[in-house]
């Protein structure tokens, strides 16, 4: 599906928002979820009905998937899904919207790049960029800059906090493209808030310290960080604009 991107006024960018639909199309209801028996699973009740629906969101999101509090499903489609739907969002203590995809997170960049909201100069050219045996998730132009991005969902005090659970292959990110940008490459990491309830993105030192501290070396070693604020609807996601990365 063709993202909607803004519209390009004289002088600048329209101030319109972008909506980009959610990367499962149907009508997203909301349901009231009753457990989570493992990360890819969540059963909810939708209006009279106990339906089992697929987390795409690896993470533990325990701030989020607790009993009671509300998600948004949509039916899957395709016969080979044991799970009939697939959670989208979830809502956190205060009420906001939060995305459970974080693989969509590239594509939120893209537009925000496309769209001005974060204003490298640079776009998305390529996606899914193999760098050895790794791949990275966004090709920038001009400059052939290597980007990766990071999908945020949890915070605290108005800050969103990555990761929400240790990763390996997230330190395994910076780490090569800290390597590169010491080589010469032009190298950046890219923090998208799904929610849109925070001022600013930080590494939780508390939940992944060996992370933080790559993150810390890879913008010493000129990696360029940068973090967007997205909000999350029923109908799709919102860019909305560049926040601060706090290190």
């Amino acid at each position: 599906m063709k993202m909607p991107l803004p519209t390009r006024a004289p002088g600048g960018y329209s101030t319109v928002p972008m909506l980009i639909p959610h990367r499962w199309p149907g009508e997203a209801r909301e349901a009231v979820l009753i457990e989570r028996p493992n990360r890819f699973l969540a059963v909810c009740r939708l209006g009279r009905r106990t339906i089992e629906a697929h987390v795409p969101d690896r993470g533990r999101c325990l701030d989020l998937l607790l009993p009671g509090r509300r998600v948004a499903v949509v039916a899957a489609r395709g016969p080979l899904r044991r799970t009939r739907f697939t959670a989208l969002l979830a809502q956190s203590g205060a009420g906001t919207w939060v995305s459970l995809d974080p693989a969509g997170a590239p594509r939120l960049v893209a537009a925000a790049l496309e769209g001005g909201l974060l204003p490298w100069g640079l776009l998305a050219a390529r996606r899914e960029i193999a760098v050895g045996t790794s791949r990275i998730d966004l090709l920038l132009q001009p400059g052939e800059v290597l980007c990766e991005v990071k999908s945020v969902g949890a915070a605290r005090d108005g800050v969103a906090l990555f990761p929400d659970a240790p990763t390996l292959r997230g330190l395994r990110h910076v780490l090569l493209l800290t390597r590169l940008a010491r080589k010469g490459r032009r190298t950046a990491v890219v923090l998208c808030a799904q929610r849109e309830d925070v001022h600013a993105v930080r590494a939780d030192e508390s939940i992944d310290p060996a992370f933080a501290r790559a993150l810390r070396r890879a913008a010493d070693a000129g990696v360029r960080l940068g973090a967007i604020r997205c909000a999350a609807r029923l109908e799709g996601m919102e860019p909305h604009r560049e926040i601060p990365v706090l290190l």
